[in-house]
């Protein structure tokens, strides 16, 4: 997938299949809360509806 790291589509995905990397770019793009971590890794926030 183009825009992936190789563990991010090898373990994140593989591992929780109700996530697609489509959904992760509307998160990103259209965070409710965006945090900065302390080891500079960057958490996106938004509503889950089922």
């Amino acid at each position: 997938m183009k825009g992936v790291t190789s563990y991010f589509e090898n373990e994140i995905l593989r591992k929780r299949s109700y996530l697609t990397i489509e959904l992760c770019r509307k998160v990103i793009q259209y965070p409710i809360k965006k945090e900065i971590q302390p080891d500079r890794r960057i958490r996106f926030w938004q509503e889950w509806k089922n």
